[in-house]
């Protein structure tokens, strides 16, 4: 049975600011302690939405014998041909983890930006990023970065046949989010400079 629970929070190791910033000036006790929070922002995949496999929505299909005849006919089709596309939305939450402090103004705290590479059944497929800034959202909020994803399916699980290849697509559009992960190095910017990860989060 496909697992349909959430990943747990995915949490970004502690590390000193001193190594990633050259900070000649602080306004306050505050802006260093919310500089040191978003070294820990928690990010994890949500859920996938506007799941379609070769143009056909695969929302609320969990077998073959959910697609009408004209439809199990057409990926029939696209399966036998060159290219067997796989498009959805991928959505991963982003935390602040920061307490709640007057004195400082988090819409100046962004992710700038946030290579990523998709995973599915642990084999890497393929990368993007995003397309633009994402605010951080306040202290124990959590804000959205939809990613749009458009892979060849076929091309990377050349090993498996029609069935397994649609039963892997479905999952996906039924919320088994259990079968993606990422991996990413994310970029903040913030008031003093950036700070990238100096590794990749998964």
């Amino acid at each position: 049975m496909i697992r349909r629970t959430l990943a747990p929070w995915l949490l970004a190791a502690t590390i000193g600011l001193s190594t990633f910033f050259t900070i000649t000036s602080l306004n306050s006790c505050a802006t260093l302690n919310a500089l040191l929070g978003i070294t820990r922002a928690q990010f994890k995949i949500q859920d996938a939405v506007n799941v379609s496999l070769a143009g056909i929505s695969l929302s609320g299909k969990h077998s073959l014998s959910d697609f009408s005849v004209g439809d199990g006919v057409n990926l029939a089709l696209a399966f036998a041909s060159d290219r067997f596309p796989l498009t959805f939305t991928l959505n991963v939450a982003m935390k602040n983890p920061n307490e709640p402090d007057p004195k400082v103004n988090f819409s100046n705290y962004s992710l700038s930006s946030f290579p990523w590479r998709l995973l599915i059944d642990d084999r890497e497929t393929i990368s993007g990023g995003i397309g633009s800034a994402v605010t951080l959202p306040n202290p124990g909020a959590v804000t959205t970065i939809p990613l749009a994803v458009s892979l060849d399916v076929k091309k990377f699980f050349e090993d498996k046949g029609y069935n397994d290849i649609a039963a892997l697509a479905m999952a996906i559009g039924g919320s088994g989010t259990s079968r993606l992960s990422l991996k990413a190095q994310p970029t903040l910017s913030t008031p003093v400079g950036s700070f990238k990860y100096p590794n990749e989060i998964k």
